[in-house]
């Protein structure tokens, strides 16, 4: 055999060599990932043992087909890989306590993330940014903000008891195609999603403001509870699921002039600033209007079919049922009616208190309740009744 051939076959050989120890590795020490530093490519899985302690630096890696798995390794400080572009499957680390640095400066694509008790971890070292996610969930970590997520797309996002968490902001996202879902993080988080076109169902939970002003439609649930922020405007929402707003103590107006069409049921209860809920466009509901407070007008000027139960009642005298008593008799309205003007305890559908001072009453209707409970929605109201619950323990 020539020389030639010789040199080519051995390369080639060297070659076979590398790719096999570029597949699935698990990893203790830095040594073990050093060994790494000739594989452009890792086809698998990078997991980060338990017994891991100190730094773990990534070099030479630019892609990774499988994903980034760490569970329990409390004494890794920090994860770096200076050319990693692309993440194929999940980026899950749990439960890392002295987790300090995630430094992936060329990372634009992950097949999801999902972060979870990582209480030193503070920011992120994203620089280019990452566009493209399946699925984000983060939880109890200590980060302040999410810069380096800029996603253009997401199924599912979910950020959850990051109580340093002061704002959020994603200006490249226009769509999201599952749960967006934000709940006990810092009590002044601001959300700015300036982009959002559609999405599916977004609950905001203990958060100071929110800002969706490209929002059109939604085929699943908003849903308020226990925010901080004086007004909600949806200028270019037309229309969504079960709607819900409940135990807003500072919320004094709602502005969606553009809202046509409810799928399902539309909740207002224990917003006690709110005195004037207008929704001019307003045409359908297809579920249940249970409406509880101290409002003293309400104008819903074009509505023409709410398809369940209807439950009006305020503790102020200068509302009127006058419209709404119409309404039923030129069957606008299908379902059940109650409305009341000048109660001290006005209830909501199902007895509960419909004012933060008020009392709850052991009155219920019951058909009110089953109007939510309508096609597509079932799944819907189950998650609203959670988050509802929860709000009313807070």
């Amino acid at each position: 055999m020539s020389l030639k051939y010789l040199l080519t076959a051995l390369a080639a050989s060297q070659l076979a060599f590398a790719d096999d120890d570029c597949g699935d590795t698990t990893v203790e020490n830095q040594s073990d990932v050093d060994a790494l530093a000739s594989c452009s490519t890792l086809k698998g899985d990078l997991t980060i043992k338990k017994t891991y302690s100190g730094e773990v630096s990534l070099s030479g890696v630019s892609k990774i087909t499988g994903g980034i798995i760490s569970s329990g390794a409390s004494n890794v400080s920090s994860i770096s890989a200076p050319l990693l572009e692309s993440i194929g499957d999940k980026f899950d680390l749990e439960g890392l306590t002295t987790l300090t640095l995630l430094s992936f400066p060329e990372l634009t694509s992950v097949g999801s993330i999902n972060w979870d008790a990582l209480p030193k971890l503070q920011s992120l070292n994203f620089d280019t940014g990452v566009t493209k996610a399946g699925n984000v969930q983060i939880s109890n970590t200590g980060l302040t903000n999410l810069n380096g997520i800029s996603l253009m797309t997401v199924g599912t996002f979910s950020i959850q008891n990051n109580r340093d968490l002061k704002n959020i902001n994603i200006n490249n996202l226009k769509n999201a195609t599952d749960l967006i879902s934000f709940s006990g993080n810092y009590d002044t988080l601001e959300i700015d999603l300036p982009n959002l076109g559609t999405g599916t169902n977004m609950t905001f939970q203990n958060i100071s403001s929110v800002s969706v002003p490209s929002l059109e439609k939604l085929t699943g649930q908003l849903g308020f509870w226990g925010t901080k922020f004086e007004t909600f405007s949806a200028p270019n929402l037309t229309q969504t699921g079960d709607l819900i707003f409940n135990d807003n103590s500072k919320l004094s107006n709602i502005s969606m002039p553009n809202l046509k069409t409810v799928n399902g049921g539309f909740t207002i209860a224990r917003d006690d600033k709110l005195s004037v809920i207008s929704l001019s466009s307003l045409e359908t509901v297809k579920g249940a209007i249970d409406f509880s407070g101290t409002f003293d007008k309400i104008s819903l000027g074009k509505l023409k079919d709410v398809e369940g139960a209807f439950n009006m009642q305020s503790t102020h005298g200068n509302f009127s049922c006058d419209d709404f008593k119409k309404l039923k008799n030129e069957d606008v309205i299908k379902g059940h009616f109650t409305c009341k003007a000048d109660t001290d305890s006005p209830t909501t559908s199902n007895g509960k208190s419909g004012t933060s001072s008020s009392t709850s009453s052991s009155s219920s209707s019951t058909s009110s309740g089953a109007a939510f409970m309508t096609g597509a929605n079932v799944p819907i109201v189950g998650l609203a009744a959670v988050f509802g619950a929860l709000a009313q323990l807070l």
